[in-house]
């Protein structure tokens, strides 16, 4: 007589042998780590479930493999920022009163000696330097620092001014002479104030309050602008993350996925009280202003003023032991293991260090764990 099945025993009402029974097996159990990581919110750095429960029914996930490498890890605070210019200048008017009679279009970029502006046919020229233009020049004037600026505009721009010694002779009135004839301007080998602006570099304008044909008075801010040179603006708080000149940071850019490096470039040293419009709920706390450079050329048309999101690395751990997060195995008895691929597949519990939320790896340290060494890695 045939045996019977287990599930025919059971509709049977009669007891299964012990041997059918020993046949079921229990189906292998692996839970992968970026399954937790997803549960706990992996991007929110930090927040990971302590333990695992040893009564939690798991089951079985595609893996593949990945090596146990040495790398560089980082876990980094999110803040929100602002993408535009660095700087903010004024052009104003030093000459006397005249009419604007040549304006430059709103978004274009005054390089060095390209004209500012025009006052009664008379252009106004951008030259680069620190220190604004604050008198005539001419023979006869005391030497300083806004005369070296000159002489070095001069040498860049190739009127030979002789050495940039802040003393205004023969041969930067030559100079000055040739640099007019260039342009077709009256060769007088002297500058009259207002006829050139020292600003620190390239002008981006942004506004420009006097309109063509008005009359523009003596002080009057004829053109505003910014520099060319990218930033993203942030506010932090402070007691919040620190950051000083010099530190790397990742911008995601406004379309939520593309990602370059930056590099702080300013710190304030005042903090200030945030904007009314940028007051938090409860009582706003004090800010302080960081300017961060990031490597583009030019913002996209239509970015400009645009948010983004800045990733400031809080610790770094260099040179550590590091798979990825999905590496991790939740160990019934709490923590973390990875399981080393291969004959054998020994689990090796594991401590871990950093979670990198840029990369996707996290450190951990074992025993027996090596660079090298293969383990399994839970499919997405």
């Amino acid at each position: 007589m045939p045996t019977p099945s287990p599930e025919t025993a059971r509709r049977a009402g009669a007891p299964v042998p012990p041997a059918l029974a020993r046949r079921r097996r229990p189906v292998p159990l692996i839970v992968a780590g970026c399954t937790l990581a997803v549960a706990a919110g992996f991007a929110v750095r930090g927040i990971w479930p302590g333990t695992a429960s040893a009564g939690a029914v798991t089951r079985d996930v595609p893996v593949t493999t990945a090596v146990v490498v040495r790398a560089d890890v980082s876990s980094r605070q999110v803040v929100a920022g602002t993408l535009g210019y660095q700087g903010a200048y004024g052009v104003v008017n030093e000459s006397g009163p005249g009419i604007v009679t040549w304006l430059p279009a709103v978004g274009r970029l005054v390089r060095r000696d390209q004209a500012l502006f025009q006052l009664a046919g008379q252009p106004v020229t951008l030259l680069y330097g620190a220190v604004p233009a604050w008198r005539p020049f001419g023979p006869g004037m005391t030497r300083g620092p806004d005369v070296r600026e000159l002489q070095r505009n001069l040498a860049v721009l190739g009127f030979a001014p002789g050495p940039a010694d802040g003393v205004f002779g023969w041969s930067t009135e030559a100079a000055i002479g040739r640099w007019q004839q260039a342009h077709g301007l009256p060769v007088t080998g002297s500058i009259p104030l207002g006829e050139v602006v020292f600003l620190p570099g390239p002008l981006r304008v942004t506004a420009t309050p006097v309109p063509l044909g008005a009359p523009a008075a003596a002080g009057a801010t004829v053109l505003s602008g910014t520099s060319d040179a990218p930033v993203v603006s942030v506010s932090l708080t402070v007691g919040g993350p620190a950051v000083q000149a010099g530190d790397p940071v990742v911008v995601t850019m406004p379309d939520g996925t593309t990602t370059m490096p930056g590099t702080v470039a300013s710190v304030g040293q005042v903090a200030t009280m945030p904007a009314s419009g940028q007051a938090t709920s409860g009582s706003p706390a004090a800010v302080v202003p960081v300017t961060i450079r990031i490597g583009v050329s030019r913002i996209q048309a239509g970015l400009d003023q645009a948010p983004v999101q800045v990733a400031i690395t809080q610790q770094r751990d260099r040179n550590v032991l590091a798979v990825p997060v999905t590496a991790l195995l939740a160990l019934p008895g709490g923590g973390y293991g990875v399981r080393v691929s291969g004959p054998g597949r020994r689990l090796i519990p594991v401590t871990t260090g950093v979670f990198d939320d840029a990369t996707g790896l996290v450190e951990v340290s074992g025993p027996g764990l090596a660079a090298g060494l293969t383990v399994e890695v839970a499919q997405g």
